[in-house]
């Protein structure tokens, strides 16, 4: 399969670069416009790395890897709340533990870009910084803008001046610092360095990059669109039967799912009352049983400071809540989809693959206990 790497500035206009990897072996492909990637069909990806000048990033170090998505992003945003310069409704945030970065930037310049990019077909947009994956300090020219990625995970794309600011604020980096055509008499942080520049190998670094690393990332990803998969023969007729009648099976899966938990809900309504009616309060009306169940105990008198309703009962109403699928990975090429699943109690997640073994498909599963929930995924292989 050919994989095609381009490399463009912050508005994704103006491609400076071109390359095209088949087989380990690299040549250069110019092409003046993205709109061109749909002419092609031969190619299977199309890795866009863009100037990533308008957007800021982070090391991720000190966030805990099980973290999810949402809550990761709460987290950064509360930590870093005095140093945004627009409202965290107004930004959008994306995390990589793989690459070990967070990176943010403003919704409406996403939003701009992606109406750009709607109608290309199989492409990954990352800033162009992550070419540079090896855990090292490094800056490199790269002809019409820099890039700094520090070992830390942090990176950065811009004019020199910005370069020179963060290098300003980052001394402690350049002892170790690797540099690419670097222009001493524009970085001037870099003038009393004690070893030379190397020269830009772009070629070498993509094919390096190819064999040896794949960010996760897609900062423009597309959302799920039966129409343009067809018209731009990104899957066939049989293929789309076979994936609707997959989406169609998750979808049943969520509504086996809620089926069952009717009937835990009932169950748990009537302990629920039971419970009141244990507390001597037969009349009460269950609006909200776990503040009602709270607003009882605290005019219980109760001997030695206990709680008399201890934590049980609250966690026997917590281990019934609904959880949703959180997302449905679609792989045409290789034929697999992937069900993203939080905070799952067993008794669903042994729903979920029951069925799905019961329906003639393979599955692989991955998923991680925490406190009596699994967070993970199951794969989905299609038979032939």
């Amino acid at each position: 399969m050919k994989t095609r790497y381009i490399f463009t500035d912050s508005s994704l206009g103006t491609i400076y670069s071109s390359f095209v990897i088949e087989n380990d072996t690299i040549i250069e492909a110019t092409i003046s416009d993205l709109d061109e990637i749909n002419k092609d069909k031969s190619i299977g990806k199309n890795i866009i790395f863009f100037n990533a000048e308008a957007l800021n990033s982070c090391s991720l170090d000190e966030y805990d890897k099980s973290d999810k998505a949402e809550l990761l992003k709460a987290k950064f945003f509360s930590d870093h709340d005095d140093k945004l310069l627009l409202n965290p409704s107004d930004l959008i945030f994306f995390s990589s533990f793989e690459d070990n970065i967070g990176i943010w930037g403003d919704s409406d310049y996403f939003d701009e870009l992606k109406q750009r990019t709607l109608d290309l077909r199989k492409s990954i947009f990352l800033p162009d910084y992550l070419l540079f994956f090896e855990q090292k300090n490094v800056v490199v020219n790269l002809g019409s803008h820099y890039c700094l990625r520090l070992k830390d995970g942090r990176g950065y794309s811009g004019h020199y001046q910005k370069i020179n600011a963060l290098l300003k604020s980052n001394t402690k980096i350049l002892d170790t610092l690797e540099t690419r055509d670097v222009a001493t008499e524009e970085l001037v942080f870099l003038q009393n360095l004690n070893h030379s520049s190397d020269k830009l190998d772009l070629i070498s670094l993509v094919k390096n990059y190819h064999l040896h690393h794949s960010s996760p990332l897609n900062l423009l990803k597309s959302p799920f669109n039966i129409g343009k998969l067809l018209s731009l023969d990104l899957i066939s007729f049989p293929d789309f039967k076979r994936f609707a009648a997959l989406i169609f099976a998750t979808f049943l899966v969520s509504l086996l799912i809620n089926a069952t938990l009717k009937s835990q809900y009932e169950l748990v309504t009537n302990e629920t009352k039971r419970l009141f009616s244990n507390l001597g309060n037969n009349s009460l009306r269950l609006v909200n049983p776990t503040a009602q169940i709270d607003q009882l105990v605290t005019g219980l008198k109760i001997s030695n400071n206990q709680n008399y309703l201890d934590s049980r009962i609250l966690n026997f109403l917590d281990n019934y809540q609904i959880t949703e699928l959180k997302a449905i990975e679609i792989n045409i090429d290789e034929r697999f989809s992937v069900l993203y699943l939080e905070s799952l109690g067993k008794q669903k997640l042994n729903i979920i693959k029951s069925f799905l073994g019961s329906s003639n498909l393979n599955i692989e599963e991955n998923f991680t206990e925490v406190d009596n929930q699994f967070n993970g995924s199951i794969k989905v292989l299609l038979n032939e």
